[in-house]
């Protein structure tokens, strides 16, 4: 056992050099459906309406270089105003190299452009990037009173999660005018972090546990009809075979991971606009949990934060603050903790969205929900 916790940790704590990371344009186009550039009209040195340019960039001190007459933060992008003619535009942040867009055409007053930029994607992972975690076979031991059967070895990854800043809730991607996603609010996470790359297989429950609560059973399926409760008993097994600090994630680092960390794309699900690509729910689940890592992941890697099942958090469900904060974590008792990401059998798309909350008792169990664990390394 010594062995498995030396080499977690060893992993873990490798340090490796990295250069600033690089921007990229994901998108530019002009938006006929969008009228923001006349109902919030600027007009340029002469009188004449500009261009709206509206760029979705979650950083907090971007600063812009070219012909421009106003930039102003607006909840996760910022609005753009260029005279008409205007061909170029320089963006330029505290954590990224400068870039430079040439746009394809000038732009035309009185239109809005959308410019979605993101980091460059790595060409190769850096060493620690995924930590796998390796629980060998083993004899008969107790774990929670419970007697455990020889077992197969089992393995999952750890994907980590960079430290940063994003807008939490109800973004312009989101389409969403859900109450309890607002107000919308930076958020700064301040460490970095690990999460699993899937969520809690039955096969890992089983080896932990002993058991499988689960309708439907296969080992690569989610574990389903758990409760909050449940998933804590589970942590804490693991905790005491590994011997390191797994835990349940925050909203806020659940949220974060889901939109894709510094590597998002500001897509409305976790990593793609079209839930299909990314997760599994009433239409295209054939009424059952799918196994994980069969759809397309995020922007970090990250397998099924959007739909198969709901996701529980550590937090109860409390109120966004109205103003910004650092590690937010909902600490307010209640009745409820928070559960994200949606199931299965979620009969409207909307609640596979990034920002979306629900409620979940602490003893309820469903047959959509399970969860996901987050790695703490201090």
């Amino acid at each position: 056992m010594k062995r498995i916790v030396t080499t977690i940790l060893a992993t873990i704590f490798f340090i490796a050099s990295s250069m600033a990371q690089e921007l990229m344009v994901r998108e530019f186009r002009p938006d006929a459906s969008d009228l923001s550039a006349v109902v919030h009209q600027v007009a340029d040195a002469n009188g004449n309406p500009c261009a709206l340019v509206r760029l979705g960039l979650a950083v907090p001190d971007a600063s812009f270089e070219g012909d421009i007459i106003k930039a102003d933060p607006k909840d996760g992008e910022y609005w753009i105003y260029m005279p008409e003619g205007s061909n170029w535009l320089n963006v330029k942040t505290s954590q990224y190299v400068p870039l430079r867009y040439d746009f394809p055409e000038a732009v035309k007053a009185n239109t809005t452009y959308v410019l979605n930029v993101m980091p460059k994607p790595q060409e190769k992972k850096g060493l620690g990037d995924v930590v796998p975690v390796t629980l060998p076979a083993r004899a008969a031991a107790s774990i929670g009173g419970m007697a455990a059967d020889q077992g197969q070895p089992v393995t999952f990854n750890m994907i980590k999660v960079k430290s940063g800043m994003y807008k939490m809730g109800a973004t312009p991607e989101q389409e969403s005018h859900e109450g309890d996603e607002q107000p919308v609010h930076w958020v700064t996470i301040s460490k970095d972090f690990y999460i699993g790359e899937t969520e809690v297989t039955q096969e890992l429950w089983e080896y932990v546990m002993n058991s499988n609560p689960s309708v439907i059973k296969d080992p690569q399926l989610p574990v389903t009809n758990v409760s909050w409760n449940d998933a804590k008993e589970f942590i804490r097994a693991l905790n005491q075979i590994t011997r390191v600090r797994f835990r349940l994630p925050t909203e806020a680092e659940w949220e974060y991971a889901a939109r894709g960390g510094h590597q998002t794309g500001h897509f409305k699900y976790s990593g793609s606009n079209t839930a299909e690509e990314v997760g599994y729910w009433y239409i295209n689940s054939s009424s059952r949990p799918n196994p994980v890592k069969s759809l397309k992941p995020n922007e970090l890697g990250i397998y099924d934060m959007s739909g198969n099942v709901w996701e529980l958090c550590e937090d109860y469900k409390n109120d966004y603050p109205k103003k910004d904060v650092v590690d937010q974590f909902g600490s307010t008792p209640g009745k409820n903790r928070v559960r994200r990401g949606g199931g299965w059998d979620s009969e409207n798309v909307d609640q596979l969205r990034n920002a979306y909350r629900r409620r979940v008792e602490e003893n309820m169990r469903e047959r959509s929900t399970g969860f996901r664990l987050v790695l703490t390394t201090d």
